[in-house]
């Protein structure tokens, strides 16, 4: 038997990937995003320029469990381990302290990281093929346009600028961004409201 229809899609965004400056996008369980290797920094030059993002805008790591997102963060570990099992692989993104591992081109001058595993079955099993588990990511949209939220979004505004587009696999994107909270100060902060109620998040933490 020949490999299955996500064996080829993942196969291909992999290749893609593994050029020095690739870039693709990928669906998750919230909207579509762009990705590239956290180690290809001619990848995120090019994420920056082909949507025109303001560079004082970090990009955001996503990975395939919880495990491949802690060493990129520094402290809080104990904060970002419970929130994950919670609400992990989910629409949670979780701001903490950058690690010495995360690129300073994903950072934006700051010290901090945005960190998510998505509920995504074909992305995660991707993710398990890159050498950190990893990639750097961003929504897949020009910059000030509106968070695609279907694929033909995306190919009017991206199609040309990268390499490949890894299609759904029967797991449609819901549409909705994910909630962002901040761990990375002495209280937890919600930054922008998503898919997860803000109020279950601090719940977790028995705020």
């Amino acid at each position: 038997m020949g490999p299955s229809k996500y064996e080829i899609e993942e196969a291909m965004a992999v290749e893609c990937l593994s050029r020095d400056n690739g870039v693709i996008v990928v669906p998750t369980d919230t909207t579509y995003g762009v990705v590239c290797r956290l180690d290809r920094l001619n990848g995120i030059e090019r994420i920056y320029e082909l949507k025109g993002r303001d560079r004082s805008k970090p990009l955001i790591i996503l990975a395939g469990d919880t495990k491949s997102i802690l060493p990129f963060i520094d402290g809080a570990q104990d904060v970002v381990q419970t929130l994950g099992e919670r609400f992990w692989p989910g629409a949670l993104t979780i701001v903490a302290k950058a690690s010495a591992r995360v690129p300073k081109e994903i950072m934006s001058g700051g010290t901090t990281v945005g960190v998510r595993v998505p509920r995504h079955g074909a992305l995660r099993s991707l993710l398990a093929l890159l050498p950190d588990g990893a990639v750097a990511s961003t929504s897949a949209n020009l910059s000030g346009a509106p968070t695609p939220k279907v694929i033909d979004e995306v190919v009017a505004s991206l199609s040309d600028k990268v390499d490949y587009l890894m299609p759904d696999c029967d797991e449609p994107p819901a549409g909705t961004e994910s909630t962002i909270v901040d761990v990375s100060g002495p209280e937890p902060r919600v930054l922008r409201a998503g898919a997860l109620p803000a109020a279950r998040i601090l719940s977790a933490l028995s705020l």
